[in-house]
């Protein structure tokens, strides 16, 4: 059932990986139980804790969540047939709506599970971090903010080709002048970033205390209590100049490029219509 959920995040490849999904899931990939193993060492006591745990949230994933990301392909499907960009664009909300249900659901196993880490698995989850931090500081700070933007430009353009195929000469300006339009966004991200680390830290100094259940939702599910100012202050802007980019895209693009756009949704379609699951008793209605 991984699959299926990778499959979906493919699909916020069309809406831009820079809007709040992006966001939340570089923040929250490493949290999800199944990842955390990525950055520390479990015991085999830990091990054997989480698999029946991540079996049930793959299982509450398949059950609840592939529909109404059925539904959601569908609803993109007739927009991009109706060439109504504002309505695909307001997709990313519902996508919005998606991230936070995961959160929610991950947040018991998750805060259980940091809760028992030891101090060298605390040490060894920040070294890994900050390895991950210093990759992403060379890749995306150390270049000047004019190669900075000529590489947004370049990954946008590259993310969209397998839904759209080359690009047009208008539309290859507009992601350019999307691309322009974030400025230095790479370092106000980075630095929010590197802030909800700061909070995480915090929160796992304290782990046996009484509110570090409260500490870590809050983390998982109200992220935005934790942006930085100038994040804060860019975020709605950012957000209109990706929809605003996917309505011209759309608007723009040529009759094959939606073929092709449209045959790529009804691919994901199939293919996640056909995954099999079973949910636990009672899990359905959650």
């Amino acid at each position: 059932m991984r699959k299926s959920l990778l499959l979906l995040l493919a699909l916020t490849l069309l809406l831009g990986a820079c809007s709040r999904v992006g966001l939340a899931y570089r923040n929250l990939d490493w949290l999800i139980p199944w990842k955390l193993g990525d950055y520390v060492t479990l015991s085999n006591e830990q091990s054997a804790w989480l698999k029946p745990r991540l079996q049930e949230h793959l299982a509450w994933h398949c059950s609840v969540e592939l529909p109404r990301y059925l539904q959601w392909l569908e609803v993109s499907q007739q927009a991009l047939s109706n060439r109504d960009s504002a309505s695909l664009a307001k997709q990313l909300a519902a996508f919005d709506e998606a991230m936070q249900r995961v959160a929610v659901e991950i947040t018991p196993s998750t805060t259980e599970l940091l809760r028992g880490l030891s101090p060298r698995q605390v040490e060894q989850l920040f070294e890994e971090l900050e390895k991950q931090n210093e990759k992403l500081r060379e890749e995306f700070l150390a270049p000047s903010l004019e190669q900075q933007i000529a590489r947004r430009a370049e990954r946008m353009s590259e993310r969209l080709r397998p839904w759209f195929g080359t690009l047009n000469t208008q539309q290859t300006r507009e992601v350019e002048n999307w691309a322009q339009s974030l400025g230095a966004q790479n370092e106000i991200w980075l630095a929010n970033r590197l802030a909800w680390q700061q909070a995480l830290r915090e929160a796992l100094e304290v782990r046996r205390g009484d509110d570090f259940d409260a500490r870590m939702t809050a983390l998982l599910q109200e992220r935005e209590r934790f942006y930085t100012g100038d994040y804060q202050a860019r975020y709605d802007a950012n957000r209109q100049a990706m929809a605003e980019l996917i309505v011209k895209l759309i608007g723009e693009a040529e009759d094959s490029q939606l073929e092709r756009a449209r045959k790529r949704l009804d691919g994901l379609h199939s293919e996640l219509a056909a995954q099999q699951c079973q949910a636990p008793d009672g899990l359905a209605g959650r």
